[in-house]
């Protein structure tokens, strides 16, 4: 499974440095049951691009709260096994 994961640059020099990605649990977005029925295809590259910008909107979201960071959104895609993501809140 893909997930796309939103960061700010300072988050992705940490995550250069340190090797880890971010502290578990982490906000995270994937083609999910739930998107799938939300935006109503099974079309694979409209849904990963849906899940793409909703982690480059989350990315928007964490630079308003760090204002020392440069106004670059960033998003990381990780392929991680389906057991490994869980679904929180709507599964969006």
């Amino acid at each position: 499974m893909r997930v796309y994961v939103p960061l700010t640059l300072p988050g992705l020099a940490k995550a250069h440095e340190t090797g880890v990605l971010a502290a578990d649990p982490f906000a995270a977005y994937a083609v999910t049951p739930a998107l799938r029925e939300w935006c109503g295809t099974d079309d694979l590259e409209e849904l990963e691009y849906t899940a793409l910008g909703e982690a480059a909107g989350a990315s928007l979201r964490l630079l308003a709260a760090d204002p020392e960071a440069a106004p670059r959104r960033v998003v990381v895609a990780v392929d991680v096994a389906d057991g490994a993501v869980t679904p929180d809140g709507d599964g969006l």
